[in-house]
């Protein structure tokens, strides 16, 4: 939902003509490459360093597709990759989590980050695969709409990870909140399956 309200037609104009001496794949590497390092900083202590990481790695994601619409590369293989890339780094986050003690019984934290990496990674795959299945083709990922897209659920995460040090009881609760967030939006999506399938008999 928050995506629709930061995409304007100039400031994609402008972020695509500014950051297009990368290619859009490059761009999208270079997100991966930087939540890498993200990740170890974060898990070697350093959580301040390691958030800024993920949120300009989070920025590079932002950049490829604009660059890519901009400089009329956008390709099959292009949103391939970056959508795989987003996988990586959104399990990138939630390992983090690995890492942090947040003073609970070890196996609900172990369940609670279990059930995050699934939901939080099953809405893109159940749209893919209604598309790949012919139940719904859904190429931009525009009929099938989901509360909680990339941001929303991203947010949270950075700022779990952001607030640990100060607050992990509060930390904690963000997580709660987007397993919640993220749980819902896998039963809505393959809800809108259903529902947007008959459209496609």
């Amino acid at each position: 939902m928050i995506k629709e309200f930061i995409e304007t037609p100039r400031l994609e104009k402008w972020v695509g003509r500014t950051f297009s001496f990368l290619s859009p794949n490059t761009w999208t590497t270079v997100s991966l490459v930087i939540a890498v390092l993200a990740f170890a900083l974060v898990i070697s202590g350093r959580i301040f360093v390691g958030v800024s990481l993920f949120i300009f790695s989070t920025l590079c994601d932002l950049i490829d597709g604009k660059v890519a619409r901009f400089s009329n590369r956008s390709s099959t293989l292009g949103a391939f990759w970056d959508g795989t890339v987003d996988r990586f780094v959104d399990s990138l986050l939630i390992a983090c989590f690995f890492f942090l003690p947040l003073e609970r019984d070890p196996m609900l934290i172990g369940l609670l980050l279990f059930l995050l990496l699934f939901t939080t990674l099953l809405p893109p795959f159940i749209v893919a695969y209604a598309n790949h299945r012919g139940a719904v083709p859904d190429p931009t990922e525009k009929v099938i709409w989901r509360i909680a897209y990339r941001v929303e659920y991203l947010v949270p995460y950075i700022a779990a990870i952001s607030v640990y040090p100060i607050n992990p009881a509060f930390s904690y609760y963000l997580l709660w909140f987007n397993l919640i967030m993220m749980g819902t939006t896998v039963l809505q999506s393959i809800y809108m399956v259903f529902i947007k399938a008959k459209n496609y008999s």
